[in-house]
């Protein structure tokens, strides 16, 4: 059984190991998106820049994941790495495309308020 230092450290360079790799997936996504090239390990399916956005980082205050945004069926699914047990574990999915058909939830101020703002401000302008 390795001792209580040796284990922290293979953990310390776990979590390294993760966040780097979730770093270069992360990089090359955005190359697929900025400038339409992949390496081929990137490339899921034909069109799948189209369809696909990963963005890892935090899913808690001691773990990282993976956020992954189906433009096609319209969901978000939150993944978290377990790095005790070596695994990705899905945390949660939800579909947005009703979500996206609000004018507003839960916003200050209503953006009501902020049209009448702008159109204040615009005649101000005029004025000037």
């Amino acid at each position: 059984m390795p001792s209580r230092g040796h284990l922290g450290l293979r953990l310390g360079v776990g979590r390294w190991l993760i966040v780097i790799l979730l770093s270069g997936i992360v990089t090359s996504l955005v190359g697929v998106l900025a400038f339409g090239t992949s390496p081929a390990w990137a490339q899921v399916s034909s069109g799948a820049a189209d369809r696909l956005v990963v963005v890892a980082g935090r899913v808690t205050p001691e773990s990282y994941g993976l956020y992954l945004v189906d433009l096609k069926n319209g969901t978000i699914s939150v993944y978290q790495y377990l790095s005790s047990k070596h695994t990705l574990r899905l945390m949660a999915v939800r579909n947005y495309s009703f979500d996206v058909q609000l004018d507003e939830y839960n916003t200050e101020p209503p953006p009501l308020e902020i049209k009448k703002l702008v159109q204040q401000h615009k005649r101000l302008a005029e004025t000037k």
